[in-house]
């Protein structure tokens, strides 16, 4: 039954931040660089920023990943009730104006959640059907209940897992997690049997994907977007079976218009079968990491694709089409089909009554640059184009000179310009640009279309564009 005000967030939404934090700024402790709380939290997906999270605690006790902007002290992730996130100090001493703990210790929080009471019932359910699943396949060895399992590095240091094992995967600790566990208890658990050679497997009793406590997403995320079960269903299975089985939870990433969505499923499968990494603390049956990283990166080569086709069609049409015919390119059935695919990508050309001044201007002059030769104009040389772009299209002369660059045609304009009147000009077209002269401003509204026709000259442009806006709020 769910416990009233518990907040189950969609695994591939932004992550929120708490209003106000306390800690507004970070550092990271690596590259020195500071680091906006608020942008940090807001800039991930959740799935992304709990594991991030499970990574932040386990580095805090030997290189610790960020800390305070203020007081330098390593800093964690924790959140609100509501799953809004905020960082706090490792460590309070009140020398910092950031207070981040409550006042109750970490014992006292303990105290009060669990007043003292004992295992409970389903705990002891959980831990009994796990010894009964290990115990009726016979490839599993030297199983053991509540028993200290000592460091062999450090003598002193030592756990106590519900349940270790000898099985096809090596030593294996396994965790029946029921009520709230503090992360760092379970990030140092990961640490300690990482050191060990050994896996650790967090087991549940039963797993709702819409109805997930933070605790539980500490578990699913860093684990590869799985949940491992074992109940009773699985438990009679193993013991019918000589294999022991659990029953796996597991997001399914599939691509819909582009973007990633998933659906949860679930399957019984043998704990053989699982995929198991001591270095990460994983032990999963689906892999969605790799399943989402691979259908990404064929949406992005199939989208590719289908724009450097349509990039082509456009560029065809353009070197092809009849320049002398009266009117715009704008009122061009052909064109209007071709914009029309290109605003199904999300782009446009410039929409105002410059709409064939700024298209024209771009089109004729870079793609004389790309084919080295005139293109939309009656003239004989490509150095003719860049005087055309110069003196009727100053908005496009810069596009126009990263085009010439890009493409390589330093070396043709040199041949062609036996009266050195170009090189003047390019000369006279540089100083004028750095002392910001308005004329020769790129053109924003045509930035869209550029980027999407020619990327790396549009990138270029884009670049200017930014650097000119921060030169001007300096």
């Amino acid at each position: 039954m769910a416990v009233q005000g518990n907040v189950t967030f969609d695994p591939l939404a932004f992550a929120e931040p708490v209003k106000d934090p306390e800690i507004s700024e970070i550092i990271d402790l690596e590259t020195g660089a500071f680091l906006d709380v608020v942008s940090f939290i807001s800039g991930r997906r959740y799935d992304r920023l709990i594991s991030e999270r499970m990574s932040i605690s386990e580095s805090l006790a030997n290189t610790p990943r960020y800390g305070c902007a203020l007081c330098a002290t390593p800093v964690y992730l924790v959140a609100s009730r509501e799953k809004r996130f905020f960082f706090r100090h490792s460590r309070e001493d009140g020398s910092c104006p950031s207070v981040t703990r409550s006042l109750l210790s970490r014992e006292d929080i303990k105290a009060l959640k669990y007043r003292g009471q004992r295992e409970s019932l389903a705990h002891r359910v959980v831990k009994e059907r796990i010894v009964r699943s290990l115990s009726a396949d016979p490839s599993n060895e030297k199983i053991l209940v509540e028993k200290h399992w000592r460091s062999i590095r450090e003598p002193a240091s030592r756990r106590q897992p519900d349940v270790q094992a000898i099985t096809v995967h090596g030593r294996v600790a396994f965790e029946a997690q029921l009520s709230t566990t503090f992360l760092d208890v379970v990030a140092g658990r990961r640490t300690f049997y990482r050191d060990e050679g050994a896996l650790l497997v967090w087991i549940m009793a039963e797993f709702d994907p819409n109805y997930r406590r933070l605790t539980t997403d500490d578990l699913l995320f860093p684990n590869n977007s799985n949940i491992l079960v074992v109940d009773e269903e699985t438990t009679v299975l193993s013991e019918s079976t000589g294999t022991f089985y659990l029953r796996a939870h597991f997001r399914v990433p599939e691509i819909d218009s582009g973007a990633i969505q998933d659906r949860w499923k679930s399957e019984i499968i043998a704990f053989r079968d699982l995929t198991a990494n001591l270095d990460t603390q994983t032990a999963w049956a689906f892999d969605y990491s790799g399943q989402s990283e691979q259908l990404l990166k064929q949406e992005k080569e199939s989208t590719e694709s289908r724009d450097d086709d349509l990039r082509e069609r456009i560029c065809s049409f353009w070197i092809g089409r009849n320049h002398h015919t009266p009117g715009g390119v704008s009122t061009e059935e052909a064109w209007l089909s071709l914009i029309g695919e290109l605003s199904a990508r999300g782009v446009t050309p410039p929409a105002n009554e410059r709409y064939d001044r700024a298209v024209t201007g771009l089109m004729n002059g870079i793609l004389s640059a790309r084919e080295k030769q005139p293109v939309g104009w009656d003239f004989k040389h490509l150095v003719e184009v860049a005087h055309r772009i110069c003196g009727g299209y100053p908005e496009h002369a810069l596009a126009m000179g990263f085009a010439l660059r890009i493409y390589g045609c330093e070396e043709l304009l040199v041949s062609r310009d036996k009266s050195k009147k170009w090189e003047k000009r390019a000369r006279l077209l540089k100083e004028a640009i750095r002392a910001g002269d308005q004329r020769y401003l790129p053109d924003q509204d045509s930035l869209p279309f550029l980027k999407f026709m020619f990327p790396e000259v549009g990138e270029k442009i884009e670049r200017f564009l930014a650097s000119r806006l921060a030169q001007s709020n300096f």
